[in-house]
């Protein structure tokens, strides 16, 4: 049971997909751009989708066939340079395409941050394994975090979903023998400082 929670939760919890779900929260949040037009706030969706989601998912198949990967979990920190690499480069990409349609800045500061956030994780992919999943979710925590503090909105109840999620993740990685202690909890203190920074001072 507890196996297969991990590896539920791992799936649900991907860092491809927690810049959606942060997103949709972000709408939610009471802040100004919660009053945007909903076709603007949908289109805004549907790029981060495509680009953030949809387009480094149907890379994996080419990855697997040429094998830069081994299989789906990318055990080896090697396998997950070049998918990083793209995900930056596709990160940037939103970012760009936002701020050319002049998007309020917390919704393009927040893309700007996944890039960061994964440019970071490529560094020290480099030379040491670290939890990108947890980056993802300590990033994800320290943005809104830093949301509530700067901009005065009252977000408490998603900032304790995301405390959660962030220990189901942290076991769910363990159980997995995915990482260890150490790759877990740098991994959660890299994101969350990243997280924090960029949305508190930019």
């Amino acid at each position: 049971m507890e196996k297969r929670i991990a590896q539920v939760s791992s799936i649900l919890f991907h860092p491809y997909f927690l810049t959606i779900y942060g997103l949709i929260i972000l709408y939610n949040s009471g802040l100004y751009i919660s009053f945007l037009p909903p076709k603007l706030k949908r289109w805004i969706l549907l790029i981060v989708i495509l680009n953030t989601a949809l387009i480094p998912l149907s890379f994996t198949p080419f990855y697997l066939k040429i094998g830069l990967i081994k299989n789906l979990g990318m055990h080896d920190s090697k396998e997950r340079m070049v998918p990083l690499l793209i995900n930056t480069i596709l990160f940037y990409i939103t970012y760009y395409i936002l701020t050319r349609f002049r998007i309020p800045s917390p919704v393009t500061t927040y893309i700007l941050l996944g890039a960061i956030v994964s440019f970071a994780a490529l560094i020290i992919t480099w030379k040491w394994k670290i939890s990108l999943h947890m980056m993802g979710i300590g990033a994800l925590t320290g943005a809104f975090l830093a949301i509530a503090f700067r901009y005065g909105t009252n977000i408490t109840g998603y900032i304790v979903f995301f405390i959660l999620v962030s220990g189901i993740l942290g076991f769910s990685r363990l159980r997995n023998d995915d990482h260890d202690g150490t790759q877990v909890g740098v991994g959660y203190v890299t994101g969350f400082m990243i997280g924090a920074s960029i949305m508190y001072f930019f």
